[in-house]
């Protein structure tokens, strides 16, 4: 054998090993993904919505479908379900509205997932809520990733999102990169620290698809980085 050819099994043989041990890393990543990594995952790969009410470790409700269409006849529904989130400890949750109303020990992860469609173009959002005002976002979103990264985006909005009032909601926006996912995912992070006589506050936080520059914009945010950047 030749030194050339000889040079060339080596390169083969390093340009195998190199795919084997990234594509290894990525299975263990996925392996260990949180349940809100893994429906992110299906979000950003376009997943049907049976595909994603499939997904295990999520504690699917079912479908809800309006009773009216638009006039194109499509419609929007939604998929209902609870998720935990990592990094969370037991606390007191309200169960119950009113005179009716008491708490029961639960995990302050325990959160409320919405995932939206349209029956034309798929999953076009998911909304995620949870008891207690949280204020740490993008701590909370990365300690969901196995891998990935989550980026600031931008901050002290002025305004809410219709522009005119002032923004109580301490909104925030954030850019979320997962391991072999080019599409990145966009989220805007918000809180109530007044949750009134039965609640203690919530924590929420809204998935997309297609970056937030024109609602950032619109809030009058401050910018810290630009969203595709």
């Amino acid at each position: 054998m030749d030194a050339m050819a000889l040079t060339c099994r080596k390169y083969r043989f390093v340009i195998s090993f190199v795919l084997a041990m990234a594509l290894d890393a990525s299975v263990e990543a996925l392996a260990a993904s949180s349940p809100l990594e893994t429906l992110l995952f299906a979000f950003a790969q376009g997943k049907r919505d049976r595909e994603i009410a499939a997904l295990a470790n999520i504690e699917w409700k079912g479908f809800a479908y309006p009773e009216d269409s638009e006039k194109d006849l499509s419609v929007t529904y939604h998929l209902r379900g609870q998720l935990r989130l990592r990094g969370f400890g037991d606390v007191d949750l309200p169960v119950g509205i009113g005179a009716s109303a008491t708490s029961k020990r639960g995990n302050e992860g325990d959160a409320s997932i919405d995932v939206i469609f349209h029956s034309a173009k798929g999953a076009r959002g998911i909304e995620l809520q949870k008891f207690y005002p949280s204020g740490n976002y993008q701590e909370i979103l990365q300690k969901q990733l196995s891998a990935g990264t989550v980026t600031l985006l931008s901050d002290n909005c002025k305004t809410d999102g219709y522009g005119d009032q002032p923004d109580d909601e301490h909104t925030a926006f954030f850019r979320i990169n997962l391991l072999a996912e080019p599409r990145p995912i966009f989220v805007r992070a918000g809180r109530n620290e007044d949750g009134g006589k039965n609640s203690p506050g919530e924590a929420f936080f809204s998935f997309s698809l297609f970056t937030p520059g024109s609602d950032m914009t619109k809030r009058s945010c401050v910018t810290r980085i630009e969203p595709l950047r």
